[in-house]
């Protein structure tokens, strides 16, 4: 008898080329992300080029390196050439999540830059631990929770800071963004292989700099000049000091945020290794987990406040025909523009506004997918989750216009009376994932008549509100701080007490037959 021929798999095939670019220019926009909106936290370039972003590159290469181990080995014991890694990366909505409710907020309000940076490290690195603890047990949070809540709180952060922040950039500028913007609409709406199978981001960014070119040529461009001391080298990372940072108070005000945000990615993460297994790739759960939270660990120790993660697409790249190589390729590139300091200069090239559009497609399909990946009954549920978000965003505008005017929230919040309910808005975007995850799931288990475990979440919102990870604030002089303590919102812990009794009573009486009702009969 014959003994069977045992396949040996290659590292590289002429697909991962393909699969590398794809995979690159759908990563790129990230880090020009991370370079553009720096500033805002009051970063200056020297600290995003040589403390931020080789902690990125550092956990970006890590992590494709072992997700292309792992396709070579599953290739191997499988007897499969049509293996393909995992594709993997920094987690996009998770920039826009610390940027914007964490290092933003602690820098406005202390105007310390490297607090602020302090605090986003901190929040990656408990990051990192809840997403490697959660690998052992997230998938009964996931089993055990109405989808509409672990869609909700991240298509509210697409909505908000994804789409409605980028949107306007557009607009801002239509001689630079909007023609980019068509381009990219056309190409990933239409979902075609453009010639020489060339990425659609990579055509958006070549777009973008020749008509960025062309607009300073011809005295039409209007953008301010990103301003850049980074020359050109070799920015290696090293780690830092974190019992400092674990030190500073700022980052444990923000558990609110950081504990849910990271729960969510694991959750996700997983949601990720399910399409994977769909098209035909059963990888481990728990070590593909790990390694995410340990890359996350990895980035926070040296310097990253940016969470990585598990990217959805690895179908498209399996139709590319990559296998394990384009990820290490992927990694590689990476790793290399963000060592030589290449990232930030770059902007003045390809502008923030360029490559708007690609941030605003991806968020507006995590928008979509929290309507269409749920019951259709429990599309109310979701409407109702994005608000929180909402507000958070609402309020961070109001709070800037205030600055802008020579005012802040302190003396203007008590003259907007009944025309704007701003300590509603305020109260709302307290711990928004967590209060946009809360109602999303109590609305959807009323809708399903399920209604002793929605009675069970308004109780945690009741402990939560009476904890202050919820709802709780004072504003200061220095703007809105959180409140951390016991009874730190006893209105909100009391109210939602008591809805969570209405509901155990409210139980009993739906439970009886002759109850139950059409839904024309009442509407």
């Amino acid at each position: 008898m014959l003994a069977a021929t045992k396949i040996c798999p290659r590292w590289f095939v002429p697909g991962d080329v393909d699969g590398f670019f794809a995979l690159f220019f759908s990563g790129f926009p990230d880090l020009l992300l991370i370079a553009g909106l720096a500033p805002l936290c009051g970063f200056p370039p020297s600290m995003v080029a040589t403390r931020i972003l080789p902690g990125v590159a550092l956990s970006i290469l890590a992590g494709n390196i072992f997700y292309s181990w792992q396709a070579h080995r599953l290739a191997e014991s499988s007897g499969r050439a049509d293996v393909t890694a995992i594709p993997f990366g920094v987690n996009a909505p998770t920039i826009f999540a610390y940027i914007f409710l964490i290092m933003l907020p602690v820098y406005e309000r202390t105007h310390d830059s490297d607090l602020a940076w302090q605090a986003g490290v901190f929040a990656s690195f408990l990051s990192g631990i809840v997403q490697t603890a959660g690998a052992f047990c997230t998938d009964w949070l996931r089993r055990h929770t109405p989808r509409a809540a672990l869609l909700c709180p991240l298509a509210g952060i697409a909505m908000a800071f994804l789409c409605l922040g980028f949107v306007l950039r557009i607009f801002q500028t239509p001689e630079l963004a909007l023609l980019p913007a068509i381009v990219v609409l056309a190409i990933f709406s239409a979902r075609v292989r453009l010639p020489f199978r060339i990425p659609g981001g990579l055509v958006c960014i070549v777009t973008g700099a020749i008509l960025a070119a062309f607009l300073k040529w011809a005295h039409f461009y209007h953008l301010p000049e990103i301003s850049s001391s980074i020359k050109p080298g070799m920015y290696l990372p090293h780690p830092i000091n974190l019992v400092k940072f674990l030190r500073q108070s700022e980052g444990w005000k923000f558990l609110s945020i950081i504990l849910p945000m990271s729960t969510l990615d694991t959750i996700v993460s997983l949601q990720v290794l399910e399409s994977v297994q769909v098209a035909g790739d059963d990888y481990p759960t728990m070590p593909s987990l790990v390694v995410n939270g340990l890359a996350t660990l990895a980035a926070a120790l040296f310097g990253s406040p940016f969470p990585t993660s598990l990217y959805f697409g690895h179908m498209a790249h399996k139709g590319l025909g990559a296998r394990a190589g384009y990820s290490i390729m992927s990694g590689a590139a990476t790793m290399l523009m963000c060592l030589s300091g290449l990232v930030v200069p770059f902007l003045r090239i390809v502008p923030l506004e360029v490559v708007a559009m690609i941030v605003v497609w991806f968020g507006l399909l995590t928008v979509a997918q929290a309507f269409t990946e749920i019951p259709r009954s429990h599309a109310i549920a979701v409407a109702f989750g994005l608000i929180p978000m909402l507000a958070s965003w609402a309020i961070g505008l109001i709070d800037l216009a205030l600055q802008k005017g020579g005012s802040n929230l302190w003396n203007g919040a008590p003259h907007f009376g009944d025309e704007l309910p701003i300590y509603g808005l305020i109260a709302l975007s307290q711990g928004a994932l967590l209060i946009s995850m809360i109602w999303a799931a109590t609305i959807a288990l009323m809708l399903d008549r399920r209604l002793l475990h929605a009675a069970a979440w308004l109780l945690a919102a009741a402990a939560l509100s009476c904890l202050g990870l919820i709802h709780a604030f004072r504003i200061t002089a220095r703007g809105i701080e959180t409140v951390i303590g016991l009874f730190a919102a006893p209105s909100f812990a009391l109210s939602y007490l008591a809805g969570a009794i209405f509901l155990v009573v409210f139980h009993f009486y739906v439970a009886r037959p002759e109850t139950i009702v059409e839904p024309g009969d009442i509407f």
